[in-house]
């Protein structure tokens, strides 16, 4: 059996743990963070299964983090309670089973297939600069009030309960109350107090645990359907193919085609027979390795048969993977560098699965591309700005069935809506990009047929603007209507194979490598339309006071 989206947990019957390989997949296969304390090596035996695989605690048929691997509960890494040790203790010694061996091995199968990776191809640009030890909440740039509040005390030290009203009083001058919650400072505090212990401002602000709250932006991919792009011969000189007896009396091999990415090319063997001419095809590594399938066949009778195993082996050790998302039809035509991207909290206990992805925990998604505003501005436009969690959650807690604090609900429910916005335009910031915008309330209206229209139109013409100003006031920024050109009789679409032109028809004009390019082939009488859309303009001098001081993660 292989890893993949239908088998990365197993529970046993009538246990509260179980297992995950799912945050293992999710890193390997969709460029997720590696939470796990180590790399994959590319020497197999250095990967021990165990080390990658949380052990998980259920819930009915919901699951989150029980806060360990396996390899960690074997050592000894219990949670707390003396029930859940004695299930822990009862779920370890069920790891001999042979459902459990079948998952580990299925496991150390995908780790020695990661091993055997050289490189990803095609890995998407950053959504930010990697984060520092000191970035709280795992991206630069998304920083804590309480822990800069508590850090410009100086040298202060005082005892517990002092502490807790200089906190209480930092809530009154405006510290949010999930911040202060979510941090577990004053739990701490309080047990502290009970000793009658002291502590100094900077013990204090090491206290605030965000651990759970470490964001990871990642992009939707896939792997792309072409793993190789044959030409024909090619006149540079290749390494003579190994292990095989030089060409004898009557029998040539010439290269037939040639991958100029990766170095891979098809080799034409024919050698005379009593019949006359027969001729084979076999695939050769740039380092003139022949490929074999395991039974060591190597020769195809069709050019067809040795491309599909070159490309196998390509995807095995070179695999390429596109950005390109799921949902880029709903999204106008005409613009670059299109990505899905979700916010996510890889190391938040509870779990949470969107209708709209497989990764687990996606607190928000953002469907964007580039685009030319008026004036020439290069213009980041959020085609969607979604949380599905809080949406389920806010439903969740409308009908009675569970509390605004509950455990189910998300971190940051009332204030995702900001802190998406937060990210988009650090992320603009960071490409140099001169202004973010987002559609209007109508254009999402009318994308999806009226449904939930109300909503929509809160949150894009009410929600986001409000926020946008309130944060972009002290970066000398704000909120105001802007234009973007769409395509209203033509098309261009970003696919594998490029920026494909289209007429009105539907019918295809041409495939180029860029949008520029692609422009050039427009049909004659296309025309775009300056479509309205919110947004904020990030001249130099907004930009530096971003990338300079950044944005809290609330308030």
């Amino acid at each position: 059996m292989k890893l993949g989206a239908e088998t990365l947990e197993l529970r046993s019957p009538g246990a509260i743990y179980g297992l995950s390989a799912r945050r293992l997949w999710e890193h390997t296969e969709l460029g997720q963070v590696n939470v796990f304390e180590n790399p994959i090596s590319s020497r197999v035996l250095l990967n021990d299964p165990a080390e990658f695989i949380d052990v998980i605690q259920f819930d009915g048929c919901e699951f989150s983090l029980a806060g360990a691997t396996l390899a960690e509960m074997a050592r000894g890494k219990f949670v707390s309670g003396r029930s859940a040790i004695d299930a822990a203790k009862k779920f370890i010694a069920h790891q001999q089973s042979a459902d459990a061996s079948s998952f580990m091995t299925m496991v150390k199968d995908h780790l020695n297939l990661c091993a055997a990776r050289h490189a990803t191809r095609d890995q998407h640009q950053r959504f930010l600069p990697p984060a520092r030890m000191a970035d709280a909440f795992g991206v630069p740039l998304i920083f804590s009030v309480l822990q800069r509040r508590l850090s410009a005390m100086g040298s202060a030290r005082a005892g517990a309960g002092q502490w807790i009203k200089t906190i209480e009083n930092l809530q009154k001058k405006g510290l949010r109350e999930e911040e202060l919650r979510r941090s577990g400072l004053i739990a701490v505090l309080h047990a502290l107090e009970e000793s009658d212990g002291s502590a100094a401002v900077a013990d204090l602000s090491n206290m605030c645990r965000f651990d759970a709250l470490r964001l990871s932006v990642i992009p939707v991919v896939s792997d792309a359907h072409r793993q190789l792009r044959f030409t024909g011969p090619t006149s540079k000189k290749l390494k003579r193919t190994l292990k095989l007896p030089k060409a004898q009396a009557g029998q040539t091999r010439n290269v037939d085609r040639f991958d100029p990415v990766l170095g891979y090319r098809l080799e034409q063997i024919e050698h005379q027979t009593l019949w006359g001419p027969e001729q084979h095809w076999q695939a050769v590594t740039h380092r003139g390795e022949v490929i074999r399938y395991n039974d060591g066949q190597h020769l195809f009778p069709t050019v067809e048969g040795a491309e599909a195993l070159a490309a196998t082996h390509a995807k095995m050790h070179f695999p390429k993977r596109l950005a390109l998302g799921r949902w880029k039809q709903y999204a106008w035509t005409g613009g670059e560098a299109y990505r899905e991207w979700l916010i996510t909290l890889p190391h938040y206990p509870g779990t949470f699965f969107s209708s709209h992805f497989v990764v687990r925990n996606i607190l928000a998604h953002v469907r964007c591309d580039i685009r030319e505003g008026a004036d020439g501005l290069r213009v980041l436009l959020l085609h969607e700005v979604q949380s599905d969690w809080a949406q389920v959650a806010r439903r969740a807690i409308s009908q009675g069935d569970i509390a605004a604090d509950a455990p189910a609900c998300p971190p940051f429910l009332k204030e995702w809506p900001a802190l998406a916005l937060k990210l988009m335009l650090l992320h603009a910031a960071n490409e140099r990009l001169d202004a973010v915008a987002w559609t209007q309330g109508a254009h999402q209206a009318a994308r999806y047929k009226g449904l939930g229209a109300i909503g929509l139109a809160k949150l894009y013409d009410s929600t986001l603007p409000s926020e946008a100003n309130r944060m972009m006031k002290a970066m000398g920024g704000e909120c105001e209507t802007l234009g973007v050109f769409v395509p209203t009789n033509f098309s261009i679409r970003q696919t594998e194979n490029g920026y494909e032109v289209y007429t009105a028809a539907n019918e295809l004009l041409a495939t180029m490598p860029t949008l520029e390019d692609a422009k050039q082939f427009v049909p004659d009488g296309a025309h775009e339309l300056l479509y309205e859309v919110h947004g904020v303009r990030l001249p130099p001098a907004v930009r530096r006071n971003m990338l300079d001081y950044g944005f809290p993660a609330w308030g």
